[in-house]
């Protein structure tokens, strides 16, 4: 966009009450309500004049966003830059840990509870109803037990009991069935089941390490843990660097951006007194050329 400070009218160096009062001046002038009770039909280049001035407000006014257009020279939007750094690295790197760090959690939770005999054959029995809600095609108000919204229900009670039965054949393979699941929340279930080859290699591998990874699971959770408080200490110093870097450069470079301002507002406003006087000259040559 045009520089801020030439969309309001204001000097490079103008402070928050004369910003303020600079786009007062303008939204009495230039709002499209304004433009259209004088009767201005061109009502498309009074909207995108007036978003102008709204955004070069919202610019100046903020101190940390003003504080960076002086810095760059460049608008970089509401959010700071070390809120960004701090955003990005917490839906991409710290999100996906404590999604993966709560699942492996509950996992182990639920094969715990699941060796407590009462506990699987309340979970059996529960499955079972399930099995024969669905194929008796049982309607509960209404609502068929086939149903998306009714499966979705019976589905985890269904891999529940299969994890029971597989518990009480032999523990290992429940392990197994544990390392499956959370190895499918990171490469992706449809990956094992697009290739049969890919999902028996994770199958044997999942036994291995449910073999020897046996009495050391809250060792892994202790370790998930220290990785997510790493890797938020790690994203809170990132923040805090992004933010003395602008520092930096601002004291570094800010002046200079400024006194590069200046010249370009003094070149424009020479070439703008130019056309204004090639204008003159013109009339002035048609004014003759109509005398004669």
């Amino acid at each position: 966009m045009i520089d801020a400070y030439d969309v309001l009218g204001v000097s490079l160096t103008a402070t928050e009450s004369e910003i303020k009062k600079a786009f007062q001046k303008l939204s009495l002038r230039c709002h499209p309500d304004k433009v259209q009770a004088s009767g201005d039909d061109d009502k498309d280049a009074a909207n995108t004049r007036w978003l102008r001035i709204q955004e070069a407000k919202d610019i100046l006014q903020d101190s940390d966003r003003k504080k960076v257009y002086d810095t760059f020279g460049i608008d970089l939007g509401v959010e700071r830059p070390e809120m960004e750094v701090w955003t990005i690295g917490v839906s991409t790197l710290l999100s996906p840990l404590g999604s993966f760090l709560l699942k492996t959690v509950v996992a182990r939770v639920v094969l715990w509870l699941l060796g407590w005999r009462w506990i699987g054959r309340i979970l059996m029995l529960l499955g079972v109803a399930s099995w024969g809600l669905y194929f008796g095609d049982v309607h509960i108000r209404e609502v068929s037990c086939r149903s998306p919204e009714a499966v979705s229900v019976f589905l985890p009670l269904i891999v529940i009991d299969v994890v029971i039965v597989l518990n009480w054949l032999w523990p290992l393979l429940a392990e197994a069935v544990i390392i499956f699941y959370l190895a499918s929340e990171i490469f992706g279930m449809e990956s094992f089941f697009d290739s049969w080859k890919i999902g028996s290699v994770v199958g044997v591998v999942s036994l291995l390490l449910g073999r020897l990874l046996r009495g050391w699971w809250w060792w892994i959770v202790g370790l998930e843990v220290l990785a997510a408080v790493v890797l938020l200490v790690a994203l809170t110093i990132s923040s805090g660097i992004m933010r003395l870097w602008i520092d930096s450069i601002q004291t570094q470079h800010g002046e200079k951006l400024l006194e590069w301002r200046k010249s370009m507002r003094k070149e424009r406003e020479k070439l703008e007194n130019e056309v204004a006087e090639l204008k003159q000259k013109l009339e002035g040559k048609k004014a003759t050329a109509t005398a004669k």
